[in-house]
Formats: C-alpha cells, structure tokens, sequence
C-alpha cells in the first residue's frame, strides 16, 4: 500500500485518504451509536423504550378504559371491535392468564401497563382482569430501521463530519505537507550529484530547522567537494615539480662521471624525497583538519602578555634590518592559544617574507571577537587574488624552488582555524602600502 501511495499525485493521494476517512467515519458512527445504545439511561441520559412508550401511551389507555367503563351494557371484545378502525394498529383482547415474559408481566403487575421491546407490543390490565394487546406499534429506533434508511443516515452523518474533519485538518497541515514535499525532493537532488539543490523557506515551525539544517548541509558538501577538487589538482601540480626533478638527477646520474657528482645528485634526491615526505605529511594534516570536528582548547588569555611572547619568539625569523612592531589591548579573552599562535606565526612569517622592512602585529577585542591584525609595508595583494590567497597550494610568487621553500598552505590554515574558531579571514590594504591581514576569531566569554 506505501509503495503504490508513494508513485500517486498529491491530488490522488487527497481523494485516497478521503475515501478511507469516510469509511472509517462510518464504522467509527455505527459502532458509537451501538454503545450509546447499551449505556444505561443513568449514563446517557436517555429514557429506556420501554419506559418512554408506556409513558407516551398513557392517554390512549385512559381513553380506551373510559370507553370500556362507559359502555357495560356491551362485552369488552365489542367495546375493542368499535375502536378498532380509529387505530393504525391492532387491539386484541388477552384472558388474564395469558403467558407473558416475566419482566413484562412484572410491569404490567406494577403499573398497570407494560411495553416488550422485542415485539413492539404494549399491554393494559383492565378492571375486568382481562388484557388489552396493542400492537406491534411501528415505532422504531434508529438502530431497528430498515438497512437502507439507516445507511443513507450513517453516511451522509459521517460525509459531513468527514467533509469538516478534512477541511480542518487540510487548513492546519498543508504547510507542513508541503514543506515535507519540498525537503524531500531537495535531499534527492542532493543524493543524486546536484549539489546546488537547496529547499524553499519552509512555512511550518516544525519543519523551519529541519530545511536549514539541510541547506547548511548542502553548502557545507558543496563547499569540501570544492576544496577537495581543487586541493587534488593543486596537489597534483605540486607532485610534478619534485617527481620532474627526480627524474632528471636520475638520469644525470647514470651519466655521472665521477663520485663528486654522483654525490651532488644523490643529494639532490635526497632533498627531493624529502619534500615529497613534507608535502604528503601538511597535506594530510590539513585535510585531517578539515574534515574532522575539532575540539577547541579554550583558555583564558592575556593578549598583550600572550602578543610580546609570540613576537620575542619569532625574532631570530627576522630578516636584517627588519622592523616588528607589537601592539596589543591589555584585556583578556578566552580561545585556543595553539591554534592562535599558528594563526599569528604564519602570518608574521609571511610579512617576513614578502614585507620590505616593516610588519605591525596587532591583537584586541572587539564585542564577541578577538581580532588579529598583521600590517606590512611590502607589495600587497591584488583585489583579484584576495581570495584565492586562502585556497590551498595557491601561491602568488609562482617561482617557488626547493630553496624557497613552502607549500601554499599558510594561509590556508589561517583561514580553516579562524572557521573552527566561528570566525572569519580576509585581506585588505595596509596603511603601510602593504597587505593587512585580519583574523576575527569568535572569544569564548
């Protein structure tokens, strides 16, 4: 049955549960009105037949005794034969001895009248001890109807109430229906390859976390199969320069005439491999960081005692001459002081690197954040490669050698942990004609 709902259209589906609701309404009516009907009268409220036919028939039987009274002169059987035809139904005249059911009996002794259920009957006890048999008199429940009228009453009972029902519950979850529908064809697309698939704004408050949570999850795969692609290429690339020279001091090698240049090859091998060793090993701790959840060490920080121990440290990076300017806010802040220091040492290493003579580090707090600033006085970055600066194995000096040094992954670190940290990177220009690079990283207070 959920495998055949599943291929019909949302209309189909409609009149489906329509059609089953109405049927349910029906058994459901039927089945309540028969327990209604065997609850006592003290429940329901509701007279007995028998008492409520004994008590409507009280004036016939008074006015057929006051006949019976008036008229001595004729036989009870005469009396009844005259008042026979002003009646729908028969009067039979019974000898007192007559065979009755006991609880008949026991009310007939009781109250001088008695009603049987079963057969639609009222008796009467008279003075002269005989007993007058009315009926059957055809007044029916509705449980004891013809089957036709009481089915044409139990359905269009139940189309109503199911027509009301349905109205309502329509009105009260077609939001969620549809927002349903759409989270569900999003999720296939997005089983199916289509990364760009992303839900509507879902109406309904249950369902409003769920599409968000879906869409993040849409960016998020996205967003690493990007990443990956783009790391396999740039990866690749970096393959080639080692591989390539390997290749070359391996066929020099066989040419070498004395062991002076054998030695020289074979140590450029060396160096080679283990490039290869150092590049494979970054490589693989980025993408370890990337893709797993990192748990953050948060710590409590005094930034300008934390930024003077971080610049004394990297003072014997320096180029000569090299000015390194240290300003910090004297407050305190809570994140993780490893993955900072990886932030802040890889920006200044940079500055080292491509500044002229000067790079400013500056660290403060701002609302939720704690801000890491690094100014230098060199080229500066294009607009252009703003961003490209932060992809993986991206490199605007394209000249690297083995004596250069550097994978491109810096800066790809700043980024990645500043997005562990709930924050953000970016570059912009320094008041120094350089590069700014910001990090604001999310402080745990």
């Amino acid at each position: 049955m959920s495998v055949i709902l599943t291929k019909l259209t949302f209309s189909k589906r409609i009149i489906i549960y329509l059609i089953t609701l109405l049927i349910l309404q029906c058994i459901i009516a039927y089945g309540a009105l028969l327990v209604f009907d065997a609850l006592p009268p003290s429940i329901t409220g509701v007279p007995e037949d028998h008492t409520v036919q004994r008590d409507s028939q009280k004036g016939t039987v008074s006015l057929i005794r006051m006949q019976i009274n008036q008229n001595k002169n004729l036989s009870v059987q005469q009396v009844v034969d005259n008042l026979q035809p002003l009646f729908g139904y028969p009067i039979t005249v019974l000898e007192a001895d007559v065979l009755l059911p006991p609880s008949v009996k026991k009310e007939l002794d009781e109250y001088g009248t008695a009603y049987d259920e079963d057969l639609d009957i009222l008796y009467v006890s008279l003075d002269s001890h005989d007993i007058l048999k009315l009926g059957p008199i055809l007044m029916r429940d509705i449980l004891e109807s013809d089957f036709m009228p009481f089915s044409v009453f139990i359905f269009l009972w139940s189309l109503f109430s199911v027509a009301i029902f349905f109205i309502l519950i329509y009105f009260a979850f077609v939001h969620f229906w549809k927002d349903l529908v759409n989270i569900r064809k999003t999720a296939e697309r997005l089983g199916q390859g289509d990364l760009d698939a992303r839900t509507e704004d879902a109406r309904s408050w249950l369902f409003r976390p769920l599409a968000s949570v879906l869409n993040n999850m849409g960016v998020h795969i996205k967003h690493l199969v990007t990443t990956s692609e783009t790391i396999s290429h740039a990866m690749a690339h970096e393959l080639r320069t080692p591989l390539a020279r390997m290749r070359f001091e391996l066929s020099m090698l066989d040419e070498a005439r004395s062991d002076e240049e054998r030695l020289q090859y074979r140590k450029g091998l060396d160096e080679d491999i283990d490039e290869l060793e150092s590049l494979i090993k970054v490589s693989l701790s980025y993408f370890k960081m990337q893709q797993s959840q990192f748990e953050l060490n948060l710590t409590e920080v005094p930034l300008k005692e934390w930024s003077e121990k971080l610049c004394k440290s990297l003072t014997l990076f320096k180029p000569e001459n090299f000015e390194l300017e240290c300003n910090s806010q004297d407050d305190t802040a809570l994140f993780d002081i490893n993955l900072s220091d990886t932030i802040v040492k890889n920006l200044l290493l940079n500055a080292f690197k491509y500044a002229n003579s000067k790079a400013i580090f500056s660290v403060f707090k701002k609302e939720d954040k704690v801000v890491f600033v690094i100014d230098d006085d060199g080229p500066g970055v294009p607009i252009e490669f703003r961003d490209r600066v932060f992809m993986p194995f991206s490199r605007l000096d394209t000249s690297r050698t083995r004596t250069t040094g550097g994978y491109g992954l810096g800066l790809a670190y700043v980024k990645l942990i500043a997005e562990i940290h709930n924050g953000k990177a970016f570059v912009v220009t320094s008041p120094l004609g350089g590069a700014r690079f910001v990090v604001a990283i999310k402080s745990g207070d």
